[in-house]
């Protein structure tokens, strides 16, 4: 059972976003579970998607439902659910220079011993 459906409301509200309408099938990218005898609702679906370009990995693109972030209070948690919905991606960098060129902010992690370098 999905997290967000488990019986407790005040969590259910803030947890899930929702619900939105969506195409899609159950044999493409944008794949929907849906039933025969209500086959205009959905039922479930791929939160995330991913299209990775094997000829550049920096030119590959993704998008997740809920957003960047797992926190439902973070200002990212539900910001890509419109271009999710829409079939939209945004780019996905792989490599290092890609990644430190694209970066907004950085976290770097230090062991206590090295704390002071």
């Amino acid at each position: 059972m999905p997290l967000g459906r488990f019986g407790i409301v005040s969590l259910e509200f803030i947890l899930n976003r929702g619900p939105f309408p969506v195409d899609g099938g159950n044999s493409v990218i944008n794949a929907i579970d849906w039933d025969w005898e209500e086959p205009a609702r959905s039922s479930g679906g791929v939160t995330f998607r991913l299209l990775v370009d094997m000829a550049s990995m920096d030119g590959s693109q993704a998008i997740h439902a809920t957003g960047q972030s797992g926190h439902p209070y973070h200002p990212n948690y539900a910001d890509m659910i419109e271009m999710w919905q829409n079939g939209g991606y945004h780019q996905v960098f792989f490599s290092r220079e890609a990644v430190l060129e694209n970066s907004i902010e950085h976290l770097i992690l230090t062991s206590p011993e090295n704390a002071g370098d």
